[in-house]
């Protein structure tokens, strides 16, 4: 039993050796913190800057102002002169649509008036006409019966019989009735086709000549509107191309490119600057990556792709990451554009470079963690399983 004892209690020592051991010797970096590129925002055009009220640290997005660019001595002649071209042509569609409608009112007009005159005209006729709907129909192919019948055509009922017992035919009688009765028979299957062969023919062809006129009038209206309409469409996408490119020359306001926090103000509120000056710097939260060192022993250990932990100072939450780069020793010049600069000590160890998703979705209230510090494994530890079920 002294023995058994004695064997449980080396165990349990040895293991504990081991765990020590274990979590020690571990692959892992000997300080790890996060980082962020840097993001320079320039002025695009010479002119007077207007800082808008961010603080430094104050979270931005794509849709946030930075500051704005005003160049007061911008060329806008040739913008003017197409605003002045385009009212131009807007004023003549408006003239146009006008002509369009008076047009379209007087062919309504005429049109009523036509239909009326026909309409009425024919009752006349066939009003006349049934007097003498029982007598036969004279044969008007035969000319020796048509002569003398230019004025047969009655306007009145004692009118006809006048023009007929004055018609004759080489000097002797010949009865007009049958004359008459087939002259107004044609006149009334003429005016069912909107013709009309008697005297009075003179107001249906001035309401036909007229409707005509509207007609081709107001088509030529809408054939000068269709060009008035597309010439304002071209005046007004030439404006806007001017007023894109004024914009490129007189600046106005400029957004952040990134997603992030504002790092560094360069210059202060109206100042002028130059085209391409500096004006503020905006660290990149989505872009955001973990900076490191590590032995020599550990980087010789090392691959692009490989997994990682990543364990902010202070917390028991733990974030997985991938090896992205890895930079040696001396490694300076890889921080030049970044949000935060490595310490001496750092550059004396191997640098390596990890990306945690994790961070890039973080919520920007805490500047996206730049600058704080933890530690990166690369092996398993131990305690690890144990960790997992406490987390």
């Amino acid at each position: 039993m002294r023995y058994l004892r004695l064997v449980i209690g080396a165990l349990v020592v040895i293991g504990a050796l081991y765990i020590i051991v274990a979590e020690n010797v571990t692959g892992a970096s000997s300080n790890a913190f996060v980082n962020a590129p840097i993001v320079t925002v320039r002025a695009p055009v010479a002119g007077d800057i207007e800082l808008h009220p961010r603080t430094i640290g104050a979270e931005v997005s794509t849709e946030t102002v930075l500051f704005s660019v005003n160049d007061i001595r911008a060329d806008r002649v040739r913008l003017d002169d197409l605003v002045m071209e385009l009212e131009k042509a807007q004023a003549e569609v408006a003239r146009l649509e006008s002509d369009k409608a008076t047009y379209e009112d007087y062919r309504d007009q005429l049109d009523t008036q036509y239909a009326a005159y026909a309409t009425e005209r024919q009752r006349e006729l066939g009003a006349r006409g049934g007097i003498s709907q029982s007598l036969p129909l004279l044969d008007l192919s035969d000319p020796e019966k048509l002569i003398g019948l230019s004025d047969a055509m009655p306007d009145t009922a004692s009118e006809t019989s006048e023009n007929t017992a004055q018609t004759t035919t080489r000097g002797e009688q010949e009865p007009t009735e049958p004359v008459v009765t087939s002259l107004l028979s044609t006149q009334r299957d003429a005016s069912e086709r909107e013709i009309f062969l008697d005297g009075t023919s003179g107001a249906q062809w001035n309401y036909g000549y007229w409707r005509a006129t509207a007609y081709r009038d107001l088509a030529r209206v809408e054939s000068e509107l269709a060009n008035a309409e597309a010439i304002v469409e071209a005046f007004a996408e030439r404006v806007e191309r001017e007023r894109v490119r004024l914009i490129g020359l007189t600046g106005g306001d400029i957004a952040s490119p990134v997603h992030g926090v504002v790092w560094d103000r360069l210059v202060g509120d109206g100042v002028n600057v130059q085209r391409g000056d500096p004006i503020m710097k905006v660290a990149n939260c989505g872009a955001a990556v973990v900076s490191l060192s590590v032995s020599e022993i550990v980087y010789n250990r090392l691959s692009t792709g490989d997994p990682a932990i990543f364990r902010l100072s202070g917390t028991d939450h733990v974030m997985q990451g991938t090896v992205t780069r890895l930079a040696g020793a001396g490694a300076a010049t890889v921080y030049e554009n970044m949000a935060v600069a490595p310490s001496r000590e750092h550059l004396q160890r191997f640098d390596v470079t990890l990306i945690v998703p994790e961070l890039r979705t973080a919520d920007m209230s805490s500047g996206c963690h730049i600058g704080r510090t933890g530690r990166v494994f690369f092996e398993d530890r131990p305690l690890d399983p144990l960790r997992r079920i406490l987390n």
